[in-house]
């Protein structure tokens, strides 16, 4: 993994790193630069799925990036044809003249 300095922009070195969790590994780095000298921590997280594990460990929670969902729903959109929703008859409450408050609750007052 490549770093540059926050301070001179020149190119730091991974010393040594950590991992603190499984998610999370902590790298400590020096500047290439010598006359700045800066050294400091960094931290790399796993934050999200962009392609599901074949074998997955059941302990780690990570959520699917949002694409993998609407690649998810586009293949799925492609598998089924469109519904022809123009062809089929208006249900009752979508037909012009209904009040779909009055119906419910002459409905309510029926009911035993």
């Amino acid at each position: 993994m490549k770093m540059r300095c926050p301070h001179c922009k020149s190119w730091a070195s991974v010393r040594s790193s950590e991992q603190v969790t499984p998610l999370l590994r902590e790298s400590f780095l020096i500047c290439k630069n010598a006359a700045c000298g800066h050294t400091f921590a960094a931290a790399t997280e796993i934050n999200r799925t962009l392609s599901p594990s074949a074998t997955p460990d059941p302990s780690i929670l990570l959520p699917l990036s949002p694409h993998v969902r609407r690649r998810d729903v586009m293949e799925q959109m492609a598998r089924h044809p469109m519904a022809q929703c123009d062809r089929l008859p208006p249900a009752e409450a979508d037909r012009p003249g209904t009040d779909t408050d009055a119906t419910e609750t002459e409905s309510a007052a029926l009911a035993p």
